[in-house]
């Protein structure tokens, strides 16, 4: 067990992780540059916080803020990455005091989407609240994260696909 009380160590690991996990996703083509494009950006993220003394600086550093930015944007113009478009606020969080980002509730007709929709919602509030494991385990718990983030965006792809068929519009 591996405990960051460091914030920008903690920062760092995080981003870390999330560049990792996005290599180790399988895909091809433009999606799998666009997975190599916010591991990049993440690693290089991750290399500013880990340039940072602890307690020698105060506020956010600009480059590892721009490179979550071209991260999320890298998220943001190909959600096929299945990664949230707020993706930086996880890393940003040790460092600031804002909540963390939580994907909007679906509209769906369907009780099993709607039931797996709120499980997944509430996994994802439950790790947020889960204060020991974001210090304690960051790797296992960032993970987890970026797991259901990612059912929910298949989901979210499933409810969209099912409410634009024909048979389904009112």
């Amino acid at each position: 067990m591996t405990t960051l009380t460091d914030p920008f160590a903690n920062a760092a690991q995080r981003a870390r992780t999330i560049a990792y996990v996005a290599r180790d996703r399988y895909a091809d083509g433009p999606i799998r540059a666009a997975i190599l494009t916010i591991a990049a950006h993440m690693d290089r993220a991750a290399a500013h916080l880990d340039a940072i003394q602890p307690g020698a600086h105060e506020g956010l550093p600009t480059e590892a803020t721009e490179e979550l930015f071209l991260a999320e944007q890298a998220a943001v113009d190909c959600p096929a990455t299945r990664f949230p478009a707020e993706i930086g606020e996880y890393v940003l969080a040790p460092l600031v005091g804002r909540a963390l980002p939580m994907p909007a509730p679906l509209h769906t007709s369907t009780p099993e989407h709607a039931a797996r929709d709120t499980d997944l919602r509430n996994r994802l509030a439950q790790l947020h609240d889960d204060n020991a494991n974001q210090w304690n385990r960051p790797d296992e718990w960032m993970r987890s994260i970026l797991t259901t983030w990612q059912k929910h965006m298949r989901l979210t792809d499933e409810v969209r696909a099912r409410n634009t068929r024909p048979c389904n519009q009112h």
